[in-house]
């Protein structure tokens, strides 16, 4: 009898296996005989435990904006605006 953690593990992979798979959760779900609510129990799980990994950060994706500005939106739906180039480290600093 597998324990609990090697079950946990398990689910945990075939989350990381269906990420990688490119299909809808439907459709792996489908193609691996797999219950779909019981995939979606593991996906929160899984999503919860990436979150509990990064802290409160999320990721941080620059693309160099059309006019030369650049727009930080924060999560709790504050703004900063740059009207110059700022380095991705100036940014770190700043938000950390």
């Amino acid at each position: 009898m597998e324990s609990k953690e090697q079950y946990r593990q398990q689910q945990l992979a075939m989350i990381a296996a269906w990420q990688q798979s490119g299909q809808s959760q439907q459709e792996y779900c489908l193609q691996n005989n797999i219950i779909y609510h019981r995939f979606h129990y593991w996906y929160k799980v899984y999503r919860d435990n990436q979150s509990a990994d990064n802290g409160s950060f999320v990721a941080l994706n620059i693309t160099p904006p059309a006019q030369g500005n650049l727009e930080l939106h924060l999560a709790d739906g504050r703004r900063i605006l740059f009207h110059q180039p700022v380095s991705v480290e100036y940014l770190k600093a700043l938000i950390a």
